[in-house]
């Protein structure tokens, strides 16, 4: 199922039409300026801000959550907070959970106090990490490090925010490795599994290099996997990670590959028996990886053997040690997977996710630890080696699969003779199956199940059985098809196997009315598969259908719902000797015979400024396959489907273009705009003086950009970047990180201000001090006072965006 991610613009900039009025006070009053996302600091108070997050949305990006309470404590350990009204905040639907502190002026009560800030709540279908693992990457020196933030000593008339004055942090050097990334986390509710025998699964493998020379036993605990679900209606897709995802050297795999068949295990196999091992572990990345796939799974199996060193793309942290921020980052993503319905299970594995490591695992996927007994319901393990886990995924994989049947069925090439099954494939949609019993009290029967396109060619029946039967006699028969006779092993009309243990099932073949059956004992705990072969007739008629879809810059259309200006006409050869001639997308040709071979074209039309930069067979009779145009396809069954998706690419017509710019608060005379050399790194670099051509109207790549400033005189501080496209819609930065969309024309502005002690003599408004004012209410601090220094303060919304117009030199004295 494609996922969509939606971008969270912000509110638009104040309208640049304003009124100064300059008296006894000065007042400044914008036009339709929004509503402050955060509090100002009145005289007299303090705000600290907290910024919350819930799913990653995007590689640099994470989503705000609402609905989160967190409160001020006056130290590390006490049990409630210092005041039940301001010192307890709500997240607003932007994610800010805003404390408002009193009394932080001259010889107030909260003047100069730090706070901690800690979680006391959070939203229905949500739970809290209190406590995560730090420490060295390869699992020694762990600390469990409880998941709390001092404040800065508050100041009088200050904002604090937690992603730039406390709780952000790239100090990744510093013990016990507290460095956060500066967005409050906390862990979705896991989905739970479904109730079936047969899923579709996400396995992501870790190949970081502590891996070492375990690689070869990670694959066989990942074969094991495969082979456990070998004979159940599954389907497995393939990720890896190291530092980034993909790790190095590698490819994900998002497609799902049935593996219901021995065949179909050793194609998924074959996909990761090559890999070979990278550096660095970014938990982060490979589960966003798996949200980012446009397919759906029951669950994604995590097989990691140590905590992640690495978070963010492109890559944070130092790659040696564990931080907050490297855990954050993967519980945002891991969120971001379990707002699909996933399920996230993380199997740790050896001794660097041992003990306290089990915290991290917990905080990526759910709250029950496995303890040996429950393997459908326990969201994360910790193994001692990689045999180990193989184990426990064995166990995983069969969890909901005792008392099933599976029946899968295959379809044997047509020229093959006698007990022959070399070459089988799955069959398609269609083929019925119905499931009998004679036993009293078994329930859930008689059934009937029909095979879909889902390319496993399987179903299931799942019996119930009440508490004094332990083995209920299933009897079942196939709807036979015209053209199609069963191919028997060892003379019996199916092969079943003990999937706990593979051991052979006995089988007696039946003649009931409906078609050629088999009998089999099937006990209430134990996962029975079998496989019936059938062959079709070398004369039996055959039929071709080939639909038709797009993705157009990564979107992905039906045929019949593509834009204008594309189009496609497909060809086929046959029936017989008969060339290619043109056929209707989705409409069947029929005249063929089993075992014949046609040949798939098409010719393609796109508009001038697109590209058809792929043209490929994705789906073969149900099953995913990945085959160039032209494509021979061999008719191995009567009804035989396939899906041709091309892939294109369009250029915009709306540039993408960057524009870095600096604003000045509080100078006076000693600092201008073009003092600084402004940057942006990313997939293109910037560096230039604000307002020079190599940092206005830039034309770049979109991604994702690192800002940042060099130079300029002593005594500014940088109050944070703010960019915003031309429409008005502001872009999250994180960590001085901007994604830059495609088509858009953005502006960063970065601010300096005066830092406090450098106001030249004329001392910081608002307080007290020499050179404040005059009895005449007037001061040569360059504002207007009381009589004993103190100015009127205009809001702090002003202040935010009146340092955006250039025209406005009195800013400064405002603001400041």
């Amino acid at each position: 199922m494609p996922t969509h991610h939606t971008r969270r613009t912000g509110r638009r900039r104040p309208g640049r039409l304003l009124r100064v009025l300059t008296g006894a006070a000065a007042l400044v009053t914008l036009l339709g300026a929004a509503p402050p996302e955060v509090p100002p600091a009145e005289p007299g108070t303090s705000v600290v801000t907290v910024k919350t997050g819930g799913d990653r949305v995007a590689d640099s990006v994470v989503g705000p959550l609402a609905g989160v309470r967190l409160a001020l404590f006056a130290s590390e350990d006490a049990t409630t907070p210092v005041n039940t009204t301001w010192a307890v905040c709500t997240s607003d639907a932007d994610g800010d959970c805003n404390f408002v502190v009193p009394d932080t002026g001259d010889g107030g009560a909260n003047e100069g106090a730090r706070f901690w800030v800690r979680q006391v709540g959070v939203p229905d279908g949500w739970y809290t990490n209190p406590t995560l693992r730090t420490g060295a990457g390869s699992g020694s020196g762990s600390f469990a490090s409880p998941y709390r933030f001092q404040t800065p000593a508050l100041e009088d008339g200050e904002v604090y925010s937690s992603t730039s004055d406390f709780m952000y942090s790239t100090d990744y050097a510093t013990s016990p490795y507290l460095a956060s990334g500066g967005i409050w986390q906390q862990s979705r509710i896991n989905p739970e599994l479904p109730e079936d025998c047969g899923l579709d699964i996400a396995l992501v493998l870790d190949l970081s290099a502590s891996v070492g020379s375990a690689l070869p036993d990670l694959k066989a605990a990942a074969d094991g996997f495969t082979d456990a679900l070998t004979g159940t209606p599954s389907r497995l897709a393939l990720f890896s990670f190291d530092r980034t995802s993909p790790s190095t050297g590698t490819t994900n795999h998002p497609e799902l590959v049935p593996v219901s068949t021995e065949a179909g295990a050793e194609e998924f196999k074959s996909l990761y028996a090559d890999w070979t091992l990278g550096s660095g572990t970014n938990w982060d990345q490979g589960l966003y990886a798996v949200a980012k796939a446009e397919q759906h799974y029951d669950a994604v199996v995590v097989l990691t053997d140590g905590n992640p060193t690495r978070w963010n793309n492109p890559a944070t942290g130092d790659g040696s040690h564990t931080h907050f921020a490297d855990v954050e980052g993967g519980i945002f993503a891991a969120n971001a997977v379990k707002a699909e319905g996933t399920r996230v299970i993380a199997v740790g594995v050896g001794r660097g996710v041992e003990g306290v490591s089990g915290l991290n695992l917990r905080a990526i996927s759910g709250t029950e630890a496995f303890d040996g007994t429950n393997p459908t319901t326990a969201d994360y393990y910790q193994t001692a080696d990689f045999a180990g886990a193989g184990d426990a995924l064995r166990d995983l994989a069969l969890g909901h699969c005792d008392g099933t049947l599976t029946v899968v069925k295959q379809i044997v090439p047509p020229q093959n003779t006698g007990e022959d099954v070399t070459g089988a494939t799955v069959a398609g949609a269609g083929w019925e199956f119905t499931a009998t019993t004679t036993t009293p009290g078994i329930g859930g029967l008689p059934a009937t199940e029909e095979t879909t396109g889902d390319g496993t060619g399987a179903v299931v029946f799942q019996p119930t059985y009440p508490g004094t039967v332990d083995n209920a006699a299933v009897n079942v028969t196939e709807a036979e098809q015209d053209g199609y006779t069963v191919v028997t092993q060892g003379g019996r009309n199916a092969v079943c196997v003990n999937l706990d243990d593979d051991s052979p099932v006995e089988v007696t073949n039946t003649g009931a009315a409906g078609g050629p059956g088999f009998t089999i004992d099937l006990p209430r705990q134990a996962a029975v598969s079998c496989t019936v072969y059938n062959r079709a007739q070398e004369d039996e008629e055959a039929d071709v259908t080939v639909d038709k879809e797009w993705s157009i810059d990564g979107t992905v259309y039906e045929h019949a719902d593509r834009p204008d200006g594309f189009d496609a006409s497909l060809t086929l050869t046959g029936p017989g000797s008969a060339g290619a001639t043109g056929q209707d997308w989705g409409v069947t040709r029929d005249g063929y015979t089993v075992g014949d071979t046609v040949t798939v074209a098409e010719t393609t039309e796109v508009p001038d400024d697109c590209a058809v930069t792929g043209r490929r067979i994705v789906m073969a009779n149900g099953r995913p396959v990945d085959a160039a145009l032209p494509y021979r396809a061999e008719l191995t069954q009567a009804s035989n489907t396939y899906t041709v998706r091309n892939t294109v690419t369009c250029d915009d017509d709306s540039d993408t273009d960057l524009t870095l710019v600096k604003r000045v608060v509080g100078k006076h005379g000693d600092a201008d705009p073009e003092d600084w050399t402004l940057t942006a790194d990313g997939p293109e670099r910037l560096a230039g003086p604000s307002g020079s051509e190599a940092v206005t109207g830039v034309a770049v790549p979109p991604g994702t950009y690192t800002l940042g400033e060099s130079g300029g005189p002593a005594g500014y501080r940088p109050v944070g970047w703010d960019c915003v496209t031309d429409e008005g819609a502001r872009l999250p930065v994180r960590a001085d990180r901007v994604t830059i969309p495609e088509g858009s024309s953005v502006t960063c502005t970065l601010t300096n201000k005066k830092k406090s002690g450098h106001h030249d003599g004329h001392g910081k408004p608002g307080h007290h001090g020499p050179g404040h004012g005059h009895g005449d209410g007037h001061g040569d601090g360059h504002g207007h006072g009381d009589g004993d220094g103190h100015r009127d303060r205009p809001d702090s919304d002003v202040c935010r965006w009146l340092p955006l117009l250039d025209e406005l030199d009195m800013v400064s004295w405002l603001c400041r």
